[in-house]
């Protein structure tokens, strides 16, 4: 029972919805008979379907009501009834105040009535048409306003899918340490990214150091382990030898540590928090 009550109901909407479609179909084409009957200047068979269609009032859009006010306008003024056509212009006018006949279609002495109608109802059209100015404005603004934001979208739409083109690029940055700058062996130097100079201060470094604590270790081997004296005979004695070996330490260590110094200077000078190295590309999502 529910079921064929829900179906009836459809129906019955269905065919509102189909009687509406009808209707409105039906008033356009009657909307188009009148004005062709117009065009074909049968004025008052005209403008007796104007008169049935503005009394039942079944137009689409209000651009139709108004045509149809003007051309019923016009129909009875060509028929010499022109009360009635200064009621038709007027309520025309009321619809479009701002409305003007066309002097290339229309006779100059439709025009020049139709002008007169609009000069006696000035006062009722001015606030209509401050209306319809208004009314107007507001409409622009508001494209204008949605055409914006269309543009907004549209760019906005192209800036993500510019994004989701660009490469995936890293950038690295290597931060440094100060202290490091301080450090022998050419440490500083290799940090600055001085890679030649840093090599070279670490051989002779190192050449400079070994030197020197060789010849105290060979110093300490010479020293008579008895006495803890250097044998001072002969030519070629263990002392002879030791004061040699001492100036190779002692020259050894000066240079060791004027290296060592010189390097410190050198890569204080030269250093930079950070370093940024080349910029690397990062495999797209789904790239071979």
């Amino acid at each position: 029972m529910i079921a064929a009550l829900l179906a009836l109901s459809l129906s019955l909407a269905q065919q509102e919805g189909g009687a509406e479609g009808l209707e409105a179909r039906s008033s356009l084409d009657a909307m188009n008979r009148a004005r062709a009957t117009f065009e074909y200047g049968d004025y008052p068979q005209a403008s007796k379907l104007f008169s049935q269609l503005i009394e039942a009032g079944r137009f689409e859009t209000p651009a139709l009501r108004a045509e149809a006010y003007r051309l019923l306008g016009l129909a009875l003024f060509y028929q010499g009834r022109r009360p009635e056509a200064y009621r038709a212009f007027l309520e025309y006018l009321y619809l479009e105040p701002e409305a003007e006949l066309d002097p290339f279609y229309v006779p100059p002495a439709a025009v020049s009535f139709f002008e007169s109608v609009k000069k006696e109802a000035e006062q009722q059209l001015t606030p209509l048409r401050t209306q319809r100015r208004a009314e107007l404005e507001t409409r622009k603004k508001a494209a204008a306003e949605e055409a914006q934001r269309r543009r907004q979208s549209e760019l906005e739409e192209d800036r993500r899918r510019l994004l989701t083109m660009q490469p995936q690029i890293e950038r690295r940055v290597v931060q440094k340490e100060f202290w490091v700058s301080l450090m022998p062996f050419g440490i500083g130097q290799l940090q600055n990214g001085d890679r030649s100079l840093g090599i070279g201060l670490a051989v002779a470094e190192v050449v400079a150091g070994a030197a020197s604590a060789g010849s105290a270790l060979l110093i300490e081997e010479l020293r008579d382990s008895s006495t803890g004296k250097f044998d001072n005979r002969g030519q070629a004695s263990p002392y002879l030898l030791a004061s040699r070996l001492n100036i190779v330490k002692w020259v050894g260590a000066a240079v060791f540590y004027a290296l060592w110094a010189g390097g410190a200077v050198h890569a204080a000078w030269r250093y930079q928090p950070e370093q940024q190295l080349p910029d690397r590309l990062l495999q797209q999502p789904g790239a071979r």
